[in-house]
């Protein structure tokens, strides 16, 4: 089963790479065993909204610590993208602490989100030690393959 899970996840990373190289942007594959519709939401590079996260705390705190996109992007050498298509958690499980807030101090291969795909929990590691200046996502939200999640400087 761990066998056929692998060539599902494989087949997806390949067909979101097609899309990203094609600039396709919705796609459905269905065959016996799998049923996938993707629906990538283009945004412009030059996007640049107000990063906060979603995690109680206070206002002051999150001003302190937000950034905006405006000298940030995909290209930032610092930047860490989604390895796969999935659900990406900041957490470890429901109700634990968060694996990082903006503005934390990470180090080098630190667990810094989980990305859950095919049921299957994928533990996402800091490529790199320094300090979080954005977060592109949300606790539970849907992530695309080669999106922006974070960025350490």
């Amino acid at each position: 089963m761990k066998e056929n899970q692998n060539k599902e996840i494989e087949l997806i990373r390949k067909l979101s790479q097609l899309m990203t190289k094609e600039k396709i942007t919705k796609l459905k594959y269905e065959n016996s065993d799998l049923k996938l519709s993707i629906d990538k939401n283009v945004l412009p590079v030059n996007f640049a909204p107000i990063q906060t996260q979603k995690i109680a705390e206070t206002e002051a705190q999150e001003n302190k610590t937000s950034e905006t996109m405006s000298n940030l992007d995909v290209n930032h050498p610092g930047a860490l993208k989604a390895p796969m298509v999935g659900t990406a958690y900041v957490s470890p499980e429901p109700g634990k602490a968060p694996f990082i807030r903006l503005g934390d101090t990470v180090s080098n291969n630190q667990p810094l989100l989980i990305i859950e795909a095919m049921k299957v929990m994928n533990t996402i590691n800091a490529p790199k030690g320094g300090k979080v200046v954005f977060i592109g996502f949300e606790d539970g939200q849907p992530v695309e393959f080669e999106q922006l999640l974070v960025i350490i400087e």
